[in-house]
This record gives C-alpha cells, sequence and structure tokens, in this order.
C-alpha cells in the first residue's frame, strides 16, 4: 500500500476544531496555511516566520508594545490602523513567495481591510505595513534558503546512503547553512551523537522500526498506523492549529498573538536549521538501509510504512521542530495548552491532549511509520526544545 506525500491545497479557511476566535493575525495564519499546505516543510516554515515577523513588527510599532525584531524599523504614521498594518505586511510577505497566487491573496487583503472603517488610519496603516512586507523579504533576500551545497556521503556500515524508493541525494542539505532567526549559528545547539551501529541499544531500536515500521506489519496498531501516516502532514499545520487554540482559550489580544505566532514559527526554522546542521555532521543511515544490510538477520526486501526521505536518520526533523513549536508554545502560554485537532488530506483527523502529548506522538510515530530510529526521534525532540527556550529567551521584549 502507497500512501501520497501531496495533501489537498486549500486557500483560505483550514476548518481545525479548536480554531481561535479571529483576528487579522489568526486569520493571516490560516491564509499563509493554506498557500503553504503543499510545500516543502522547511519552505512552510520560513514563509510562517517571514509573514509573523512582519505581521509583528508592524503592529508593534502602531502600539508601541514591544521591541522590533527588525532593526532599524521605520515608525508608523500616527494614528495608523494596527490591523490595516498587520493584513497588508502578510499580503506584501506572501505574495513575493507565492506570486501565482496574487487574485487570492488580494481578495484575503480585501476583505481584511473591509472589516476596518475607511479614511486615513487605515489607508496609513496599508501603506505602512506594505512599507514592512518589503523591508522583511530584503531581510531574508540572503538567507540561503534556495542554496546549493555540495555533500559528499561517508562510506561503511552505519553512513548515510541514498534509500529506496527515490535513491535521492541530499538535496535539502543547504538548510544547514540559512540564517537563523534567534541562533547565532547552526551550531550553537546541537545534539549529543547517535548510538553506535554495533551497540545492542542500537540493535533493540533497529528491532523496534523493524517489527512496527515495517509496510506489511501485524503488530502496529490501527491507530499507530494512522498516527504514523499524519506525519505526512507538515508541522507547521498541525502546531499552528495547536496555537490558534491555546490562543483562543486564553483570550490573548492581537498584539499578544502578533508575537507569539512569530516567536514559534521563527523557533521551528531555527530549530530546523541545527537539525540540518547534525544531519549533514552525522550522516548516519536510515532503518530501511540497516536492516537490509544488517549483519544478523538482514531483510532485503524490508520496507517501511511511508517511503523513507531523502536526508540522514540522526536527527529527526519532524521531531526538531515539534520540540521547537511544543516548547516555545508551552513557555508563551505557561501551560502545556489545551485540546485541539488537525487534518491531514482532507480525511485524516487527530486529536491531541496537550503540547507534549503532541510531540512525543510525533516521536513514536516516526518510528510506527519506518523512517527513524527511537534514539534520533528523541534527540531531535530535546534539540528542537532547546532551541525554543533560546528563541522565547531572546525573542522581542514587551517596552516598559
Amino acid at each position: 500500500m502507497r500512501f501520497s506525500t501531496t495533501p489537498l491545497l486549500v486557500l483560505g479557511a483550514l476548518l481545525l476544531p479548536g480554531a481561535a476566535p479571529a483576528d487579522v493575525i489568526t486569520d493571516w495564519n490560516v491564509t499563509a496555511l493554506g498557500l503553504t499546505l503543499s510545500s516543502p516543510p522547511q519552505i512552510e516554515m520560513r514563509t510562517l516566520a517571514m509573514t509573523h515577523v512582519a505581521m509583528f513588527d508592524a503592529v508593534s510599532a502602531v502600539t508601541r508594545g514591544y521591541q522590533p525584531y527588525m532593526n532599524p524599523m521605520p515608525p508608523a504614521p500616527v494614528g495608523a490602523s494596527a490591523e490595516a498594518a498587520a493584513a497588508a505586511a502578510a499580503h506584501g510577505v506572501l505574495l513575493s513567495v507565492y506570486p501565482q497566487q496574487k487574485p487570492a491573496l488580494d481578495a484575503a487583503l480585501q476583505a481584511s481591510l473591509a472589516k476596518l472603517p475607511d479614511g486615513e488610519a487605515k489607508s496609513s496603516g496599508s501603506a505602512f505595513g506594505r512599507l514592512v512586507a518589503e523591508q522583511c523579504v530584503a531581510m531574508r533576500s540572503g538567507d540561503g534558503w534556495n542554496g546549493r551545497v555540495a555533500y559528499t556521503p561517508s562510506t561503511g556500515a552505519g553512513s548515510w546512503q541514498p534509500a529506496p524508493p527515490s535513491m535521492g541525494p541530499f538535496a535539502s542539505v543547504f538548510w544547514a547553512e540559512v540564517k537563523p532567526f534567534f541562533l547565532k549559528s547552526s551550531t550553537e545547539v546541537t545534539a549529543p551523537g547517535p548510538l553506535a551501529v554495533d551497540s545492542a541499544q542500537y540493535a533493540k531500536e533497529l528491532d523496534e522500526v523493524r517489527r512496527l515500521g515495517r509496510r506489511d506489519s501485524t503488530e502496529r496498531s490501527a491507530d499507530q498506523t494512522a498516527a504514523a501516516i499524519f506525519t505526512l502532514l507538515n508541522g507547521g499545520q498541525m502546531w499552528n492549529a495547536a496555537a490558534r487554540a491555546a490562543a483562543a482559550a486564553k483570550g490573548s489580544t492581537m498584539p499578544e498573538n502578533a508575537r507569539i505566532f512569530a516567536v514559534i514559527n521563527m523557533a521551528a526554522l531555527d530549530a530546523v536549521i541545527a537539525g540540518w546542521e547534525v544531519k549533514r555532521k552525522v550522516g548516519t543511515w536510515r532503518p530501511v538501509s540497516a536492516i537490509r544490510a544488517a549483519a544478523v538477520n538482514p531483510d532485503p526486501k524490508w520496507e517501511p510504512l511511508i517511503n523513507t526521505p531523502p536526508h540522514p536518520d540522526y536527527v529527526s526533523g519532524h521531531s526538531v521542530s515539534s520540540g521547537a513549536w511544543s516548547r516555545s508554545l508551552q513557555l508563551l502560554f505557561g501551560n502545556d495548552g489545551v485540546p485541539f485537532s488537525a487534518t491531514f488530506g482532507g480525511a485524516l483527523t487527530r486529536h491531541f491532549t496537550s503540547f507534549s502529548q503532541a510531540a512525543t506522538e510525533i516521536e513514536n510515530a516516526r518510528i510506527w511509520a519506518g523512517i527513524h530510529t527511537r534514539t534520533a526521534d528523541e534527540h531531535g525532540t530535546a534539540l528542537g526544545r532547546r532551541v525554543g527556550e533560546l528563541a522565547v529567551q531572546r525573542a522581542m521584549k514587551k517596552i516598559d
């Protein structure tokens, strides 16, 4: 049985249970997620981070509640509408990434501005938001997101090698060199290293993947299979749904939401940058390679539940970003969240009880999917949590 990796693209509202009462920040969060749904995960994270930092800086310049991220920031016109500035900032950033979606984005902007009274406040706010968007796009124009970096795999047992069925090269290695938002470099936060491939613990973890992650496993439950398939959904879709649910429960103000959604999505991209640096440095083989070439009980025809992505096992990218999202959300809301849901492909919905429960399910689900070992997942989550902590510590502070 094969599963598609391309979810249904829906621009506009993603009807997820637990969605926050709409404000301009959550409205444009949903619009951005509709655009990024079929993009590679890193592209989605970068787009969300840019969109939300532009909205944050636009709102903060008007309300003067927080220090800006971009420095220097032009002063906002006196009396400008923060809502108009945020909408125009989001529109400008998203249009720079998805110019082919201009009609839909223009319609979304018109819908946002139609909620505001006509006048100087709206017009000056819109103009200021466009200016902030231009500055944000310029700030990230040379961040390396579309770079090309050579990668030559090591040789020998345990080293990464192209995995079936794609047999693709580690082409995404360039994310290790993308400029972070909060981290000083991609090496500031790292991981302790993988298990030795000849260790008893590695053999135990590989056996876990062999049994539970194989395509035709009789030990994996139906719920575990559903959880594994669900991880084909970009993490930004799930974790921003969690943020909207938590914001609704707390009753966050619009400026508070502007900061929350900016910080969590910037932290997630930074975590991926750090995680990809670990992948590049360590370069461990995937379970499918290890199981097929095992010194004891090799299984040359073994297949995972979902297709193996073309990059190393250690550390798990999905766990890295989930660790950053979950930890930054815990710190920003001061709790472990509220129940929330997210849907993959318009049909598969998963329900979560808290931020930590969702992050733990991601760890387990990548094993059930047959594409990661447990240490790669757990170390990935820990790395991401540390990045999330640093992001919140360094994030834009309140102005006294």
